[in-house]
């Protein structure tokens, strides 16, 4: 069954797709003229300064904790900022990741002028600081470095920074990686499994501001009053609260390498159900790759929000048409196989399939696996509601 989107239905899956794109968009109109203004080069950052308004500098002011300034007048403000940040470069850039250090080096490597493709928060999270700028400059789009912290970056000791930058990876992947399975840990949780991976135990001030600055820049994670969340993450606390109210439940574990990889940027888990579903949508709708990923990617969210099998139907037949009885059945089957296969925050990572009796006959704390004919969770002697004839016990349940 191959069956073609209507006008209706595409005009639904661009506006699906789009969704969490469209406040971003309209802001992005409204400073791109600002953004890409005409600029000299090279400039200084009192130069800069001078155009910015007294808010914009008490913002830039605020990103370096400069304090004892903020009743200064604008022209006042620009002067000691223009003098302190140079003075302050190496303390953020030995709080960088891999990344950060990579850009940065790539414009002062080029005489602090060239164009990247960055992300737009990726560009502000530099401006906001002080460090690059955007512009036009003889008719083309650049970044440019103001010359005081070009001079300034010249001074620093290259190799104390690549151990820096090296030990801030790790310590960020890692942190992204089990705020992705896990959502939330506690900051002693956090703690304990870092030292776990690496050996060491983090220092809570050093790698607290390492990982708030991975936090403006990567948008992956944030602190809570209790510890650190995943940045998708809407209800931390409640999160928390359920994670207590399962002591008895070791959380899931995973190996280094796991964590590493699913602390880069839009990691997906795309497990044989997930790659099921999409093998589905694309031999039932004419949609591209990109947009089946994209749907199945949205139920996992989804499904780890807490959302049931029938809010993910529903999700999907508001952008697609799915009126046939055969048609429902076989997404339900597909929704319930990802539900159950999906590594979940409330359940400290692991999957409900995964949270059934052991092979030894022990007892693990469980997580309700669903069967779509009966509507009810599965029993370990029922048959496997994947279809495979054998019982739940000794198949997905095992």
């Amino acid at each position: 069954m191959d069956k073609q989107l209507s006008a209706k239905e595409e005009t639904k899956l661009s506006n699906a797709l789009g969704q969490t794109k469209e406040p971003r968009k309209k802001t992005v109109e409204k400073e791109t003229d600002k953004r890409w203004s005409d600029i000299s080069i090279p400039f200084t950052l009192a130069e800069y300064f001078n155009t910015l308004t007294k808010n914009e500098l008490s913002e830039i002011r605020a990103q370096w904790d400069i304090k004892g300034v903020s009743s200064l007048k604008k022209q006042e403000l620009a002067a000691v900022l223009a003098e302190k940040i140079p003075a302050l470069l190496a303390l953020q850039v030995h709080q960088w990741d891999e990344t950060r250090y990579k850009i940065f080096k790539h414009l002062a490597d080029r005489g602090g002028l060239a164009m990247m493709p960055l992300e737009l928060h990726q560009l502000d999270y530099f401006k906001d600081r002080g460090l690059i700028y955007s512009g036009t400059y003889q008719g083309k789009r650049t970044l440019v470095i103001p010359k005081e912290i070009m001079a300034s970056y010249k001074q620093l000791d290259s190799s104390q920074i690549q151990e820096s930058v090296r030990s801030n990876t790790e310590l960020i992947q890692l942190t992204q990686g089990l705020l992705h399975y896990y959502g939330v840990l506690s900051t002693d949780e956090w703690s304990a499994m870092i030292e776990r991976h690496t050996g060491v135990k983090p220092l809570y001030y050093q790698s607290h501001s390492v990982l708030m600055e991975a936090a403006h820049f990567h948008l992956q994670l944030y602190f809570t009053s209790k510890g650190l969340a995943y940045g998708k993450v809407r209800a931390a606390e409640q999160l928390h609260a359920e994670h207590e109210a399962r002591k008895d439940l070791p959380y899931c574990p995973f190996t280094k390498a796991q964590l590493l990889q699913a602390g880069e940027p839009d990691f997906v888990d795309r497990n044989p159900s997930y790659q099921s579903f999409i093998t589905f949508l694309r031999k039932t709708f004419t949609i591209s790759p990109e947009e089946a990923d994209h749907l199945v990617e949205q139920c996992v969210y989804g499904i780890r929000l807490g959302h049931s099998p029938n809010d993910l139907f529903k999700f999907l037949q508001s952008v697609l048409q799915i009126n046939e009885l055969d048609l429902v059945k076989s997404f339900m089957s597909h929704i319930i196989t990802l539900h159950n296969n999906t590594k979940q925050w409330s359940i400290k990572g692991y999957a409900p399939s995964e949270l059934s009796a052991s092979k030894n006959g022990e007892t693990a704390p469980k997580a309700d696996v669903i069967n779509f004919s009966t509507g009810k969770k599965v029993g370990r002697n029922d048959p496997c509601p994947c279809g495979s004839g054998k019982k739940f016990k000794k198949c997905c349940g095992m």
